[in-house]
């Protein structure tokens, strides 16, 4: 099984009164989605569907790769922030069962899956991808096999 870890694109500050789990993407976060959406294309990445932490930033940042990969988007509750190994591997066994996954959530939870799932220290940055190989949903049983940066994303050459 091929997982794709996505971390939500740039977004705003909490405006005074506003709640975390509303902070939409800036400019350059969509920016920044988008080109992630087409790159995942282009590699040929066709999860059946892209599964997200609710609050918006995610899902704006789920909706542009969806888009780009042709796929429905799926709200996963547990994708919120707090997320921990025991729900992923949950989510996993029972919602995912194709053999290729794609989660798009939040620092420091999808840093702390990586390495419950392979033994690796990674932090994402916003818009930051991880791809973890794994025979099998459990402790250090999978290996990380990609990690890209936002940045290398927007300057990359087109890959179609």
């Amino acid at each position: 099984m091929l997982i794709y870890f996505v971390r939500h694109a740039e977004a705003y500050p909490a405006a005074p009164g506003q709640s975390d789990a509303e902070r939409p993407l800036t400019e350059a976060g969509l920016a920044t989605a988008r080109k992630l959406g087409q790159t995942l294309h282009h590699l040929g990445c066709k999860p059946p569907a892209v599964h997200t932490s609710p609050y918006l930033r995610a899902r704006q940042t789920a909706q542009a790769i969806a888009q780009a990969l042709q796929v429905p988007i799926v709200e996963e509750r547990l994708l919120a922030p707090g997320c921990r190994p025991a729900a992923l591997e949950a989510f996993l066994q029972t919602h995912a069962p194709a053999d290729r996954v794609l989660v798009v959530g939040h620092q420091p939870d999808l840093g702390e899956l990586i390495r419950w799932l392979t033994g690796a220290a990674v932090r994402l940055p916003p818009g930051g991808l991880a791809v973890v190989e794994t025979p099998a949903i459990r402790e250090a049983a999978g290996t990380l096999i990609g990690l890209y940066d936002p940045a290398w994303l927007l300057g990359a050459p087109s890959l179609g």
